[in-house]
């Protein structure tokens, strides 16, 4: 469907922009960059030149179970070395996509990635509302209202459906959620960067 592949394309645009800025540290641009590649093959998949179903689905289960909680690990823990260093990092998403292979591919739960990505961002959005942070606590709000609408399939028709509120609702709220006023120390490709004290 048009629609699908145009929201997809944005949330795909939005997520590949924010993996791309140097001032993120590695965690958030790991998650950013995991979030893009689904609503790459989505983009792929509904506009129809390269329709990859079953590689859409995988990479889509794979950003809820490992993508979103990483996320939720730099909000709740910006300076943990999950958050910081490259080594670490890896290994969390290398756990969690194992995890999540297992359980929702292998053992056929799809609710495990469904709830894995809601806890996440309830957790991101508890951190950021308990910080006063209300721009950013914005993001988790925006995700979360489009999860919740995709799942009652709610639509806008005739141009929107349930899909398309999910992906505006990812799109807005990681733009929002994004720590763009934060910069990050840069870290060295084994992961020994020097810390900085913000």
């Amino acid at each position: 469907m048009l629609s699908l592949a145009l929201t997809d394309a944005l949330l795909c645009g939005v997520a590949a922009w924010l993996a791309s800025r140097p001032q993120f540290s590695i965690g958030y641009r790991m998650a950013f960059g995991l979030l893009a590649l689904p609503a790459l093959l989505g983009f792929l998949r509904f506009s129809g030149l390269y329709p990859l179903e079953g590689w859409h689905q995988l990479f889509s289960a794979l950003g809820a179970s490992a993508a979103l909680p990483l996320l939720a690990v730099c909000v709740l823990a910006p300076d943990s070395a999950v958050a910081r260093r490259r080594q670490f990092t890896l290994i969390f998403l290398g756990a969690a996509m194992l995890l999540g292979l297992l359980i929702s591919g292998l053992g056929k739960l799809r609710i495990y990635d469904q709830a894995a990505g809601l806890v996440s961002m309830a957790l991101m959005l508890w951190a950021l509302f308990k910080a006063k942070d209300g721009r950013r606590a914005l993001g988790p709000v925006l995700m979360v209202l489009g999860s919740l609408l995709f799942v009652a399939k709610m639509s806008v028709p005739p141009w929107l459906v349930p899909g398309d509120l999910l992906h505006l609702g990812m799109a807005a709220g990681l733009l929002l959620l994004a720590p763009m006023g934060q910069a990050a120390e840069p870290v060295s490709a084994e992961g020994g960067g020097a810390r900085s004290g913000g």
